[in-house]
């Protein structure tokens, strides 16, 4: 069929807009609208479509004749794109945990360290973490990519003393398919490139090998990585956090790290305070971990006695905030579930790793136990006796006992094979 005119295309065509599943709308060639099917009417209606059209012109006799346009609301799609991009946001501010409001104390030196590392935080500059073990430095890189302009990107942590040095390069560089036996197909992504945009954490820098020294070093200057296996260079975009409590002076003078590492590295440094150099924030910071424990353990202790404090105070805390942590968890493993308060005695024990003294309500099996060194294995004993004091109470019905403890049957059974009960 031949036509002479738009009108009788939109004439024969109407049948099909009509039941189309996309908003049609037919115009002549000076724009004005010939035609609209029922889908165009209601998508204008909706006061919040995002709507984009699809234009294309109507020839007649080789003559334009007219426009026919589809419309196409991409308002889900929009809101789904919306949707998975603040997932994606609130996963990566997942990998980083902490900010600055989990630095607690009010001592000068480390009010002037939260202080600086605020100010680094807004620049792009490499930040170097020194201080002693325990003090908190893996605390301070999540709460400096937290407030930085990446906090929205990706926080990549490695410590670098954990992993051998022939496996160190493959894990910060990645490597290619068939770099090396047993590597995976398709290759790997490195640390580098999964912190693209982000920020890195090289926790106990200090223990790096030369080799790698070197390695690194090229990756910050050159701003690219090379992949184990391959031969081209990919750019990266990261901003560098590291950390060591070695004395990386002393280290460059006996040639055990690179002086031009060292500068690259110490860009920004930061220098945590030993928590014997700030005994007045013992008391708060143990009662903002007796917060976090408290659910943990199972416990309700919402106060520390005088006497406790003042035992705390007079240690040196060798372990700095992570043996304060250790000495707080047996304190508390050692509590009934009604007690509400740590006294004198109790710091005193967990301090000098005495027998754990029976408490009302505790089996005699905790009660003669030491406590172990292991924090997992105190929870596994703690654990343990209450689940067999349950099922004794409950005459070996393990439904009730599950119930009494507030755990689903199977989970019981299960901690049961787990615990050998």
């Amino acid at each position: 069929m031949k036509w002479t005119d738009v009108k009788e295309i939109v004439d024969e065509v109407k049948p099909v807009l009509k039941a189309t599943s996309d908003a049609v709308c037919l115009l002549d060639r000076y724009g004005n609208i010939l035609y609209e099917n029922p889908l165009y009417e209601i998508m204008l209606k909706r006061g919040n479509a995002e709507i984009v059209a699809d234009a294309k012109d109507i020839y007649v006799d080789g003559k334009k004749a007219g426009r026919v346009v589809v419309y196409h609301d991409i308002s889900e799609v929009n809101r789904l794109k919306r949707e998975l991009e603040r997932l994606n946001q609130k996963l990566r501010k997942v990998e980083a945990r902490y900010t600055f409001k989990d630095i607690i104390g009010t001592d000068a030196a480390m009010q002037e360290a939260v202080n600086t590392a605020k100010t680094a935080a807004m620049t792009p500059a490499t930040i170097m973490l020194r201080g002693e073990s325990g003090t908190g430095k893996e605390i301070f890189a999540n709460a400096i990519h937290n407030t930085s302009p990446r906090r929205n990107e990706k926080f990549v942590k490695i410590n670098c003393s954990s992993i051998p040095d022939e496996l160190l390069e493959s894990e910060l560089f990645g490597y290619r398919e068939g770099a090396f036996t047993g590597a995976q197909r398709g290759g790997k992504k490195g640390l580098f490139q999964e912190a693209d945009k982000g920020s890195l954490f090289l926790d106990e820098i200090g223990d790096v090998s030369p080799r790698m020294q070197v390695k690194i070093l090229r990756a910050l200057q050159e701003r690219e990585i090379m992949p184990v296996g391959s031969t081209e260079e990919i750019p990266i975009d990261v901003r560098i956090i590291c950390a060591t409590n070695k004395p990386l002076e002393e280290m460059i003078e006996e040639g055990t790290f690179r002086e031009d590492l060292y500068y690259r590295l110490n860009v920004f440094p930061i220098r945590i305070p030993p928590l014997r150099d700030r005994k007045e924030d013992i008391e708060e910071l143990s009662m903002y971990l007796l917060n976090q424990y408290n659910d943990y353990y199972g416990r309700k202790v919402t106060s520390i006695d005088a006497g406790a404090i003042a035992l705390l105070k007079k240690e040196k805390w060798p372990g700095n905030v992570r043996e304060l942590q250790n000495v707080l968890s047996r304190a508390l493993i050692n509590l009934s579930e009604e007690e509400q308060r740590l006294s004198e005695e109790d710091i005193r024990s967990a301090i000098n790793g005495e027998e754990m003294r029976p408490k009302r309500g505790m089996s005699c099996e905790i009660a003669s136990d030491t406590v172990p060194e292991n924090l997992g294995e105190a929870m596994a004993k703690m654990e343990r006796a209450c689940i067999r004091r349950a099922i004794e109470k409950n005459g070996g019905d393990k439904n009730k006992a599950a119930a009494q403890l507030g755990i689903p049957l199977r989970t019981l059974y299960y901690k049961c094979r787990k615990l050998d009960i």
